[in-house]
């Protein structure tokens, strides 16, 4: 259930959730099938709310989906821990 929050609060459990899906999205993906989803962007629908939640995430998803690309192993550390990255597309 979604507690009461002031405006500050909301933009920024909206902002940590559109960083959360980008994540998801980059690495393994974002959509409710997914692990991702279970274990890190839903406990977000508790912050904002069943329908605050549902309108960010399609919006963001829809967003990612038709303008962004997931580039794989662009950087590989000294541990050899590779890294993605999401790119908008041009």
């Amino acid at each position: 259930m979604k507690t009461t929050l002031n405006t500050t609060e909301e933009k920024m459990n909206i902002d940590a959730l559109k960083s959360m899906i980008e994540s998801c999205y980059t690495y393994g993906g974002a959509s409710k099938e997914t692990y991702n989803f279970s274990k890190y962007i839903s406990p977000y629908i508790d912050r904002l709310g069943t329908d605050m939640f549902e309108k960010i995430y399609t919006e963001h998803m829809e967003y990612l989906v038709l303008n962004c690309s997931v580039v794989e192993n662009v950087y590989t550390d000294c541990e050899g821990l590779s890294y993605s990255t999401l790119v908008k597309r041009a």
